[in-house]
This record gives structure tokens, C-alpha cells and sequence, in this order.
């Protein structure tokens, strides 16, 4: 993968390119405070078969940062400007997280823009993320904002050993990330390394402008317009996945042409947690379009 940058017009995105120029086209879009690099593991099985982009959104990784625009429907330009000039022909887009949030609204929007998309565990139901902003999770969320605002990779990497928590499965309450990852676990690198390349104001429109942020992720009025093919990858909530069963058969209702693969034992990290059962997801699906 080779890291390019592209001017939107807004914005200029880092994103890195690579795989295979004679295949179609493959985009690739990370979850809030992350960057391209999220999809490394599961790059090596994509590359000889599909033309590989992945982008770091605006105010993550190395593309710009642009002061408070962060609301949802702000990240929409730039994916549909991205597809339209660099890509240039319709693309399949495998959204994580918010990039499959935003990968929704786009698919909605700019329906000739893309091919098919693959919804990796984006939240359905905004009550749910919601909850995700409350009590020991905004804390973890508040924690990741200020060390944010350092740009200190190394100061970063030592305070997540101390004060990352995970949500155990069978356990009320949270555990040292260390404790379950070991300290020297390649994790905590990436997290520290994709904060301090984060623009702090990304987790300000999230804690401090929530129903503002998320005005326009109406899923109702969203989901029905979709008419190209969508895998809907849900993680297991058990084990931190953030798309429920009942938000599931919602928006199986709602999709006019989808398939849908709940992935038990993987959380919300999805393929960071477990390549395999992801990449023998979105093959078959991708292959068949």
C-alpha cells in the first residue's frame, strides 16, 4: 500500500493505495479515532483480487484537520468527492464503525457511486451509541479526547497501559486493558500512534454536540434508499458488538437487498479482533456481485 494524497476540494485525505489496478475497486473506511492502518490485517488477503484504497477520514491520521465539522453528514462530501475523482467508477465499500455510518449515508445520497457496501458493526440504533457516551464509556471517550491534545505518541502509549479499560464478557466491570492484552500488546501502539495523529475536536462533536452530530443518521429514511447489495456484518454484543439483534432485524426490514452475517465471539473490532471470520464474510459476498 503505497499512501497518496488526494484534494477533495475540502479537504485533503491521506489514503494509501494498493492491490491489484486491474480489479475492481475496493474502499476501505475506519471506525472514530482510527486511520487506514486499521485494515492491515486483513489487507494481504484482499490485495490479489481487488483494487485496494483505504482513506484516513478528515481529522483522522495524516488528513486535515478542519476545526468543528464533524457531524456525520460532513464526512459525506469528501467519500462521495473521493470516489467520483480519484476512483473514478463505482466502488464497493466496506465501512467500519463510523466509516460504515458514513458509508451509509453516502450509499444513500450518491447512489451511483457505490457498488455494493459491506456495514462493519456500524451502530443502527443512535440510542445505543448514545449509551456509549455515558458513564464509565465517557470516561474512556474524555480520557482519549485530552490525550489527544498532547500529539505525544510515546506520553500516549504509557498512560493507555494505566488507564484503558476493556468490558469483559460474564463481568460487571471493566478490566485493565493490560491485564488481558499483556503490556507489550501491539494494540496499544496503534491506538497511541492513531490519537496523537487525531484531531481532538473528532470526540468533541461526539461528547458535547451528540444529537447535533447525528442529526442526519435518520436509519428510517436512510436504509430504504440504499438499492445496491449490502452485507450487514454484526459482532457479537456479547463481547462488546454494537449493533443488537432487534437493530439487525430492523434493518434487514429496511434494506431493500441484504445479506446479513453475525459474527459470535468477535466484538465491535471485528476484523482487528479476528481476520478470518471477517475475510471468509466479505469474500463470498464480494465475489458474488
Amino acid at each position: 500500500m503505497i499512501e497518496k494524497v488526494f484534494n477533495t476540494g475540502f479537504v485533503k485525505l491521506n489514503y494509501a493505495e494498493g492491490g491489484n489496478p486491474a480489479s475492481p475497486p475496493l474502499l476501505l473506511l475506519h471506525a472514530a479515532t482510527s486511520r487506514w492502518q486499521s485494515f492491515q490485517s486483513i489487507i494481504p488477503e484482499l490485495e490479489e483480487n481487488w483494487h485496494l484504497y483505504a482513506v484516513d477520514l478528515r481529522g483522522h491520521g495524516k488528513s486535515d484537520n478542519v476545526h468543528s465539522n464533524y457531524k456525520i453528514d460532513d464526512y459525506v462530501p469528501d467519500i462521495s468527492a473521493f470516489i467520483e475523482g480519484c476512483i473514478k467508477e463505482p466502488t464497493i465499500v466496506f465501512g467500519h464503525s463510523l466509516g460504515g455510518m458514513i458509508s451509509i449515508l453516502a450509499a444513500a445520497h450518491h447512489p451511483a457511486l457505490v457498488k455494493a457496501l459491506i456495514i462493519g458493526d456500524s451502530p443502527i440504533s443512535l440510542e445505543v451509541l448514545k449509551e456509549g457516551t455515558k458513564d464509565g464509556n465517557r470516561e474512556m471517550l474524555m480520557l482519549q479526547r485530552d490525550l489527544a491534545k498532547t500529539k505525544s505518541t510515546e506520553y500516549i502509549l504509557s498512560e493507555l497501559k494505566q488507564k484503558f479499560f476493556l468490558s469483559i464478557p460474564g463481568q460487571k466491570d471493566m478490566v485493565p486493558a493490560f491485564k488481558v492484552l499483556g503490556e507489550d500488546h501491539p494494540l496499544f501502539h496503534f491506538i497511541a500512534t492513531s490519537l496523537s495523529q487525531n484531531d481532538p475536536e473528532v470526540l468533541t462533536a461526539v461528547l458535547g454536540r451528540f444529537d447535533e452530530t447525528y442529526a442526519e443518521y435518520k436509519i428510517d429514511e436512510l436504509l430504504p434508499k440504499i438499492q445496491c447489495p449490502v452485507l450487514l456484518l454484526q459482532g457479537d454484543p456479547t463481547f462488546g458488538g454494537l449493533i443488537r439483534d432487534e437493530d439487525a432485524k430492523q434493518a434487514l426490514h429496511l434494506l431493500p437487498k441484504a445479506t446479513h452475517i453475525k459474527i459470535n465471539n468477535v466484538g465491535h473490532a471485528l476484523h482487528m479482533q479476528n481476520k478470518e471470520s471477517v475475510i471468509s464474510a466479505i469474500l463470498p459476498f464480494m465475489e458474488s456481485l
